[in-house]
């Protein structure tokens, strides 16, 4: 993909939501990126100084009030405060391992109008629960796994075509899997989704088994309404 002096830096789109220290190293490593780009936060009331974390790095910061956090309508917000054919996501606790981890996710698009989002890998932190560190390990890796499932994408450290968007947006009734709810509609269109295991990132939970639990409902919840299934499934 060639990114001439005339052409539009992407913007890169950060939710946050009490991050720190995690953000600062997050937030460093971005601005140690080869490509340039403009910085968007969309901050969910944070209150343990990621604000002024944000405000070291940027003044497009925009404040979604406690008790207003909806995934699919706050993507949707950053992409119509954003600008440009492709719009980058990027956690705050999603920290860049390289100082390519942009230019090559921004690459996976190709010159290939039918690419609706691209997504890269994630790594466990050093502190993450060994169970949890497998699935990470085994959902992303170097993606031969993927192709055994029915669908596959993370919007956390992902990019999405603009024009596809405007096809259609973000589901804002959803609770979760917002990002697997589009793609997977994109691909039912006849788009492709794209996996790029050199972009990367550290990114993990420790879940208590009760927060385990509660996402992986709701995201079961989710992904019952989002894929059809057979009787047997």
């Amino acid at each position: 993909m060639n990114y001439g002096a005339n052409v539009m830096k992407p913007y890169v789109v950060m939710r946050s939501h009490n991050d720190m220290p995690i953000i600062s190293e997050t937030l460093r490593n971005l601005h140690e990126q080869t490509h340039p780009f403009e910085l968007l936060c969309l901050d969910n009331e944070s209150t343990d100084g990621t604000v002024d974390e944000l405000k070291k790095y940027t003044l497009r910061i925009v404040n979604i009030p406690k008790g207003k956090y909806v995934p699919g309508r706050t993507l949707n917000l950053g992409m119509e405060m954003s600008a440009g054919p492709y719009v980058v996501f990027l956690n705050s606790d999603c920290t860049p391992q390289n100082e390519k981890w942009l230019e090559n996710l921004l690459e996976g698009f190709g010159e290939d109008p039918e690419i609706a989002a691209v997504f890269g890998r994630q790594i466990p932190r050093p502190d993450c629960n060994p169970l949890f560190a497998k699935d990470t390990e085994d959902t992303y890796g170097d993606g031969s796994r993927q192709r055994f499932w029915r669908h596959c994408f993370s919007m956390a450290s992902s990019a999405i075509s603009r024009a596809v968007w405007e096809e259609s947006r973000f589901d804002e009734t959803l609770r979760y899997s917002e990002d697997i709810d589009w793609t997977w509609r994109a691909r039912q269109k006849g788009y492709q989704i794209r996996y790029v295991a050199d972009s990367l990132v550290m990114h993990s939970h420790n879940y208590t088994l009760k927060q385990f639990h509660k996402r992986h409902y709701g995201e079961g919840q989710a992904e019952a309404a989002i894929f059809e299934w057979s009787t047997w499934e």
